[in-house]
């Protein structure tokens, strides 16, 4: 039998070793154990104690000799119920615990960079602005670029379904060519506006909570620089704000 299969029940190699053993010989004394595991004698007692509190072994006392006997296999499902009743308890310590560990974090500003490449990368970054905004807070797109607009057209077909469905706003300032390389269409919880003509971004910056990415999406290059700051984010926002003020209204 392949010993490494006890593991997931929690049982160490010695002590999987020891419980075959027993299973094997029945009532035993130490040094058959010894023998037959190749476990050291000043070893071979901590991993019989530890299968005796797993409830896996029990002692017979012949005489002053004491010996070991393994309990039916059917006992690893309370080892599982064990097993079971710590997650539960570890699971409800977490969502008490959690609350106090936020509001330590919060106490001081974190911040993370990450730079995403490819479409890949850059659609998983769209993808955090629904799947972890936990305020759905509104997302910004400064800047959007005809060549992404022509690329991701079909995924945003579908992005904009999840952010319509999730309830989350949205406002979008589109490069002048990228608004018009196509009839738009209104969005639920979305305005859209966008530049004067001659002004192009290849870059666009995507923003919410205290998340900014700034995404390069050319046919040299594609990657988001992405920056987790809520002071930057802020600032950002208010570049966002005066922009949106000067930008063209489309009515949809």
């Amino acid at each position: 039998m392949d010993i490494t299969k006890l593991e997931i029940f929690g049982l160490t190699d010695g002590e999987s070793k020891t419980y075959i053993t027993l299973l094997k010989h029945g009532l035993s004394k130490v040094g058959i154990l010894v023998n037959e595991t190749g476990i050291a004698r000043s070893k071979i007692y901590d991993v019989l104690n530890r299968l005796i509190l797993k409830g896996l072994v029990s002692t017979v006392t012949e005489g002053r000799i004491q010996k070991y006997n393994s309990l039916p296999p059917t006992r690893l499902k309370e080892v599982i119920e064990k097993q079971k009743q710590e997650i539960t308890r570890k699971e409800t310590a977490f969502q008490q615990l959690l609350p106090e560990l936020n509001n330590i974090s919060s106490q001081h500003e974190q911040s993370q960079a990450e730079i995403l490449n490819g479409q890949r990368g850059i659609k998983t970054f769209f993808d955090m602005s629904l799947y972890q905004n936990k305020t759905k807070d509104e997302i910004l797109v400064l800047g959007y670029s005809k060549e992404a607009s022509t690329y991701f057209h079909a995924y945003f077909r579908d992005y904009h379904k999840t952010r319509t469905k999730l309830k989350i706003s949205g406002k979008v300032i589109y490069d002048y060519e990228t608004w018009h390389l196509k009839k738009r269409e209104k969005r639920p919880y979305c305005q859209q506006r966008y530049f004067q003509k001659g002004i192009r971004t290849p870059a666009f910056i995507m923003m919410w909570e205290n998340t900014v990415g700034t995404i390069v999406f050319t046919p040299e290059q594609k990657v988001c620089f992405m920056l987790q700051n809520k002071t930057a984010a802020r600032s950002y926002k208010a570049y966002f704000y005066l922009l949106w003020k000067e930008a063209n209204k489309t009515g949809i």
